[in-house]
């Protein structure tokens, strides 16, 4: 786990720096700049584009993750998969094409009532599919040399803060929205150009079209992986993506701007899941290919211990200073009606971190199709969910559906890997940690309130903070947190 938490202590900076552009964005610069109309579509263009994305690569991402372990051991063979891999991504990007071509119509009609303005923008969802699928891929390959960090500068920190700027200049009126929008194509294009040069900085930017070592039968192989993949890929980006272009249909871009602004402030709770994961995922790859399962239970429980602490580290932190946040926003009592919304979407994303690698380790594995038939399954039960929950409850409707369908889906995993594999992410230290989240929690919500919003929100995040991480160090629940804590605290005396 040495590499792991190296190159994750280093990424989670960038990533939080990232965060804390995009906190910006969201809480100060779009609520100020932008009506909530507006917010939604420049929210739903990239979530249409990414649920695409899923299909028109043909689940061919992953099947890198998967084949790489096999094939870099060959001379050459690492070069030919990456140059097979995105051959399949382009005649998946046109055939994804053809098929947007042919349904263009009902697709615009499903948006036609209440998010009319999504139609007009169909060719920048194109583009964007295009670019996405590339850099999906890349960024995978780029993970296979455990190099994460300049990734995350390109997608956390580069791309918001060029939304920042755009978003800028529309206000200063140096473009107009049309513009503006259609600018989102150079903000994902320049961040996929940048990976690629990292990637041939690195000298693994090395494309081969020999294919001797593509043979048939691993090409059936391939394919058979590949298929499922995408199936469990697509159902997973129907997952992320569905319940912004459902209220987008059902209830308008506003209220989706609405939505999308709060469910950031959730999504902030697990940057450092994505941090870890994509260091971990390639270990989980390697060890699975070395038959090696005492590797993967070790990582499975460090991962879901130490995500588990800081997941619930900021979810305490964010909940009980929500009213705090709002009063900071401009308009923050339109986006107060999204209160519940962070409550659930929040919960639900430390219920993902906590339960730690099991997709990864399932999906790596033999048993990957269980993994693709469950997400399957929850892609369904979201949809059905959304169905009934967004009329009824409205954007809060959509926040509990994803909290339960993917509590549901953690479970059924969880369930899944400790009979096939025989271990849980799970020690007593889960439980103790739980206990302590609640009472901190508690006292989170007690701390008397004060009139300036700023002053409280440092108090209440301070106090927070000091209880929370002095019980985690106190009760020893992470030895790779406590060890990290005790040689900081060395070097700072030697000095």
């Amino acid at each position: 786990m040495g590499v792991v938490i190296k190159q994750s202590s280093i990424s989670a900076f960038f990533t939080y720096l990232g965060a804390g552009i995009g906190f910006v964005n969201t809480i100060i610069l779009f609520p100020l700049f932008l009506s909530t109309e507006q917010i939604g579509l420049l929210r739903v263009i990239p979530s249409t584009a990414f649920l695409i994305v899923s299909f028109s690569q043909l689940g061919i991402g992953n099947t890198l993750l998967k084949f790489a372990p096999e094939l870099r051991k060959k001379t050459n063979g690492l070069n030919q998969l990456i140059t097979f891999c995105v051959l399949v991504v382009l005649l998946g990007f046109a055939t994804a094409c053809g098929l947007l071509h042919i349904f263009e119509a009902p697709i615009t009609n499903y948006f036609s009532t209440n998010s009319a303005l999504l139609s007009d923008y169909f060719r920048v969802v194109i583009a964007l599919v295009l670019i996405l699928s590339l850099y999906s891929l890349f960024e995978i390959y780029g993970r296979l040399f455990l190099k994460i960090i300049v990734q995350n500068i390109i997608k956390e920190v580069a791309l918001r803060l060029m939304l920042s700027i755009g978003v800028t200049l529309y206000f200063l009126q140096f473009i107009s929205f049309h513009q503006l929008v259609y600018s989102l194509i150079v903000m994902y294009g320049s961040m996929l150009i940048l990976l690629l040069a990292y990637i041939f900085k690195l000298g693994q930017l090395q494309f081969s079209f020999q294919f001797d070592l593509i043979d048939k039968p691993l090409i059936k192989r391939i394919a058979m992986y590949s298929l499922f993949v995408m199936i469990g890929a697509g159902s997973n980006n129907i997952v992320l993506n569905i319940d912004q272009i459902m209220i987008s249909s059902a209830l308008g871009l506003s209220a989706n701007g609405i939505y999308s602004t709060v469910f950031y402030f959730a999504v902030m709770i697990e940057l450092s899941r994505r941090v870890i994961a994509q260091i971990t995922t390639p270990l989980v790859s390697d060890s699975l290919e070395n038959q090696d399962l005492a590797a993967i239970e070790k990582i499975y429980k460090q991962t879901s211990i130490n995500q588990m602490v800081v997941g619930g580290l900021f979810f305490i932190g964010l909940v009980c200073n929500l009213d705090n946040l709002f009063s900071l926003m401009a308009n923050g009592e339109m986006f107060a009606s999204g209160k519940y919304v962070v409550y659930f979407i929040g919960l639900s994303k430390v219920i993902e971190m906590t339960f730690a690698n099991s997709s990864p380790i399932i999906s790596m594995s033999k048993y990957y199709k269980f993994n693709v038939a469950t997400i399957a399954i929850l892609a369904i039960m979201m949809i059905c969910l959304n169905l009934i929950l967004i009329p009824a409850f409205g954007i809060t409707g959509a926040a509990f559906a994803s909290f339960l369908a993917l509590l549901v889906f953690a479970i059924i995993k969880m369930i899944f890997i400790k009979v096939k594999f025989g271990f849980t992410p799970f020690t007593w230290n889960n439980a103790t940690l739980l206990v302590i989240g609640i009472i901190v929690l508690i006292i989170g919500f007690a701390i008397p309130s004060f009139e300036n919003t700023v002053l409280d929100l440092a108090i209440r995040s301070i106090i927070i903070g000091l209880i929370y991480c002095g019980s985690v160090y106190f009760f020893k629940i992470s030895k790779e947190i406590n060890g990290g804590l005790i040689h900081l605290i060395g070097k700072f005396n030697n000095r």
